[in-house]
C-alpha cells in the first residue's frame, strides 16, 4: 500500500527568477543596511520576531502566491473594503424571535455599518446601537463573522453572521439565544492565532493572561509562513542569490518527519470540542509555534465526555482531523494518510475535478472491484457515499464534509435542520496519544482548561487546580492567574489574597495580579492598601479598563462617588461597549444631581446591553426624577419584557398602577 507523504511541491528559489529581476532587486538593495530594504519590507518583532511580510513570497514564487490567494486560508481575514462582496446588504431587517431583536448591516461606500434595535410596546425602535465593522473573519466559503476594534486595541464580535449555503443572515454560533453576548464577546489572540496571519504584537509570557488588545494594521489572510515558518532571513538569502543557505532558512513541510508534518495542520483543524479548546503550555506565548517543532510541546489538545453526544457521533464545524483519525482507513495506514494525501493546501482543485482527484487518493488501497454499492453510471465519486455531508453541531447553518470515512454513513438524516444547544461534559481527558503531562502536572492542565472555559465557575475544579498546584508547585506563574480568577469568582477573599500576593511576590509588575490583590485586601476591610494597588496596576497597564472600572466601583462604594465618575469616563473611553461602566457612571452622576447626564450614560447601557434589568430600573427612577414620566413608564413596559429578569420591572409596574389608583 501507498499513500501519498510528500505534501506539497517544493518551493521554488530564487534562483529560479530571472536573471532580470535579480538584477533590479541587487540595484535596489545596492546601499541598503538590510536587503530586504530592497523590495519595502521589514522583518517583525515581538512574538512574530522573524517574519515578514506574505507578500515577499510572491516576488520569487509567483504562481504559487497567485493560486494559494483562491485558498480559503488565504481569505481568513479581511478589511470590509478589501472583502469580495457576497452578502446581501439592506432590505428586510433580521428579526432573532428568541431575543426579540432586529438586526441590519448595511454598506455605506466602503464600510459595513452595523445596526441592532428593539421595538417597544408603542411600535417604536427603542435601545438602538450602531457600529462599524472594522474587519471580516471568514472566506465566506462557508460563513462570514464581523468585528469590531475599541480604542484600547481589543476586538469584538458582533452577534450575526452571513452564511454562504443558505444565502441569509443568521445568528453568529453560539448567539442562538435569549441571552446571548450580543456586541460583547472578546475576540482573543487564541482565535485569531488560527484565523489569520501572525500580527506584530509584543510577546508576552504570561499566557492566557496576556493583554487581549491588537494593533491597529493586521494582516489580511492567513499567510504562507504558518506553515513554512519565519521568512526573513530566507527572502535575505534569496536576494543574495545562495541557494543553500535559502533553504537552510525555510521549513519545506514535504522534508518534515511526517508527524511534525501534520502537526502544522492539527495546530488550528485538530479541535475534538470546540467549548473546551487545547490548551497552551503554560508561559507559551499564543504566537509561539513554529513549523517543525513539536505541536504537544506547545499544544495540548483536550477531549470530552458529552453524555448526549458520544465521541463517534459529535461532528463539529472544526472537526476534519479528529473525525479522520477514527476512521478505518486511517488506522489501517499507520500514519500515512493524512490531510496532504487529499489536500493540497497551496491550490483549489476545481468543482469539477474533484471526484476524480479524490478517487486517485482512495485508488491506491481500494481497487473499483472492492466498491459493492455501485450508484454511479460512470466512475465512483467516493467521497459523497462515504464522507458525505453533514449538518455540524456547533455552527447549525452549515454543512461540511464530515472525514470520518465509513461503508455507510447514512443518509438524508445527516443533513436535517437542528437547533442550537449547549454542551454537557461529564468529563475533560487528553487526546489518546498526546504526549500529555502526567501527575499533578496532568490535573494543572484539566484544572485550567475546565476553568478558562466556565470563567472559573467550576467548584470542582477550582479545588483540583488548587490541590495540584500545592503538590507540583511548578515556576510558571499563569496557573496561578488561573487559581485567582476562579477564586475571585467564587468570592473566597481570603484565598484570593493569599493567593495574588504570592504572585505579586514574584512578579511585583503583573498587572493583573494587583488588580486582584486589591480588590482581596478592600474585601478584608484595608480599603486604603486596596486602593492603592489599584493605583498601581493602573499605572503599570494605563489601557486595563477592566482595572479602571474596579478602581471606581471601589471608589464609588466608599462614598465619594464624585471621584468614581473618572474611573468610568475613562474606561469607556477605552472600551465604549463597556455596559456595566456606563451603567455605574449613570450611578455616579445621579449621585451629583446630574439627572440627564445620568439618563443618557443608562440609556447607552441599554443600547449595548437590552438585557441589563438595573439598568431598566435606574433609567426609570433618573426619567421620574427629571419629570419625563412618559419615558419612564415606556422604558419600564419594554423591561417587562426585555430585561433578564422581567418580574421586577412587572413589580414596578404594578406599583404604580397601584399608586395611580390610590
Amino acid at each position: 500500500m501507498r499513500m501519498r507523504t510528500d505534501g506539497p511541491p517544493s518551493i521554488v528559489l530564487a534562483t529560479l527568477v530571472s536573471a532580470a529581476m535579480l538584477l533590479a532587486r541587487a540595484e535596489r538593495a545596492c546601499g541598503a543596511d538590510d536587503p530586504l530594504e530592497a523590495l519595502g519590507l521589514r522583518e517583525l518583532s515581538g512574538a512574530a520576531a522573524g517574519y515578514v511580510g506574505d507578500a515577499a513570497c510572491g516576488e520569487c514564487h509567483a504562481e504559487l502566491a497567485q493560486s494559494y490567494r483562491q485558498v480559503a486560508m488565504a481569505q481568513a481575514f479581511y478589511r470590509p473594503s478589501d472583502a469580495p462582496s457576497i452578502e446581501t446588504f439592506g432590505g428586510k431587517p433580521f428579526v432573532h424571535e428568541k431575543s426579540g431583536q432586529r438586526f441590519e448591516m448595511t454598506r455605506r461606500g466602503g464600510r459595513i455599518v452595523f445596526r441592532r434595535w428593539q421595538v417597544a410596546f408603542d411600535g417604536k425602535p427603542i435601545n438602538v446601537f450602531e457600529q462599524q465593522v472594522d474587519w471580516i473573519l471568514g472566506s465566506g466559503k462557508h460563513a462570514r463573522t464581523y468585528l469590531y476594534r475599541q480604542p484600547n486595541g481589543e476586538l469584538y464580535q458582533l452577534p450575526v453572521a452571513w452564511y454562504a449555503q443558505e444565502n441569509r443572515w443568521g445568528m453568529a454560533p453560539g448567539y442562538d439565544r435569549a441571552d446571548h453576548d450580543g456586541v460583547t464577546r472578546r475576540v482573543r489572540h487564541e482565535c485569531m492565532y488560527c484565523h489569520n496571519a501572525y500580527p506584530e504584537a509584543e510577546a508576552d509570557l504570561r499566557g492566557y493572561w496576556r493583554s487581549q488588545s491588537f494593533p491597529e494594521s493586521l494582516p489580511e489572510g492567513i499567510g504562507c509562513q504558518r506553515c513554512h515558518g519565519p521568512g526573513a532571513n530566507h527572502v535575505r538569502a534569496a536576494l543574495g542569490g545562495s541557494d543553500d543557505a535559502a533553504r537552510a532558512a525555510i521549513v519545506n513541510p514535504s522534508k518534515l518527519d511526517p508527524r511534525r508534518r501534520i502537526e502544522i495542520c492539527y495546530g488550528c483543524h485538530m479541535e475534538p470540542a470546540v467549548a473546551m479548546p487545547g490548551i497552551r503550555r503554560f508561559d507559551r506565548d499564543v504566537y509561539g509555534f513554529r513549523p517543525g517543532f513539536p505541536l504537544a510541546e506547545y499544544l495540548l489538545h483536550l477531549d470530552v465526555d458529552d453524555r448526549a453526544r458520544p465521541r463517534d457521533e459529535r461532528f463539529e464545524i472544526n472537526h476534519h482531523p479528529y473525525r479522520l483519525e477514527q476512521s478505518r482507513c486511517f488506522l489501517k495506514s499507520e500514519g500515512r494518510l493524512t490531510c496532504l494525501s487529499c489536500h493540497d493546501p497551496h491550490r483549489v482543485v476545481p468543482a469539477e475535478q474533484r471526484a476524480q482527484h479524490y478517487r486517485v487518493v482512495c485508488r491506491e488501497c481500494h481497487a473499483l472491484a472492492s466498491c459493492s454499492g455501485q450508484k454511479h453510471e460512470g466512475p465512483a465519486d467516493c467521497v459523497s457515499c462515504h464522507m458525505p455531508k453533514r449538518r455540524t453541531q456547533d455552527v447549525v447553518h452549515v454543512v461540511m464534509t464530515d472525514h470520518l470515512i465509513r461503508r455507510t454513513p447514512g443518509g438524508d438524516e445527516l443533513l436535517a435542520p437542528r437547533d442550537e444547544s449547549e454542551p454537557a461534559f461529564d468529563d475533560v481527558t487528553f487526546v489518546s496519544g498526546e504526549n500529555a503531562p502526567e501527575g499533578a502536572e496532568r490535573e494543572l492542565y484539566r484544572a485550567a482548561a475546565v476553568l478558562r472555559a466556565t470563567g472559573g465557575e467550576s467548584r470542582a475544579a477550582l479545588s483540583l487546580l488548587a490541590s495540584a498546584l500545592e503538590t507540583a508547585k511548578p515556576a510558571e506563574i499563569e496557573p496561578y492567574l488561573d487559581l485567582a480568577m476562579a477564586l475571585l469568582r467564587q468570592r473566597r477573599f481570603a484565598e484570593l489574597e493569599a493567593t495574588a500576593s504570592a504572585i505579586v511576590s514574584r512578579n511585583p509588575r503583573d498587572a493583573q495580579a494587583l488588580e486582584w490583590l486589591g480588590v482581596a485586601k478592600w474585601a478584608a476591610g484595608s480599603r486604603g492598601e486596596g486602593l492603592a494597588l489599584l493605583d498601581q496596576a493602573i499605572a503599570i497597564e494605563p489601557l486595563r479598563e477592566e482595572t479602571l472600572f474596579n478602581r471606581g466601583i471601589l471608589t464609588a462604594t466608599a462614598g465619594a462617588s464624585a471621584q468614581a465618575a473618572p474611573y468610568f469616563e475613562k474606561a469607556v473611553a477605552l472600551r465604549p461597549t463597556f455596559a456595566a461602566a456606563w451603567h455605574r457612571l449613570g450611578d455616579a452622576r445621579m449621585a451629583e444631581g446630574k439627572t440627564n447626564d445620568a439618563v443618557a450614560a443608562y440609556k447607552k447601557a441599554l443600547e449595548i446591553d437590552p438585557r441589563r434589568t438595573d439598568s431598566y430600573i435606574a433609567i426609570g427612577q433618573a426619567l421620574e426624577k427629571a419629570g419625563r414620566r412618559a419615558e419612564a413608564l415606556r422604558f419600564r413596559k419594554h423591561g417587562a419584557t426585555a430585561a433578564a429578569k422581567p418580574e421586577l420591572l412587572r413589580s414596578l409596574l404594578e406599583k404604580d398602577a397601584a399608586a395611580k389608583r390610590r
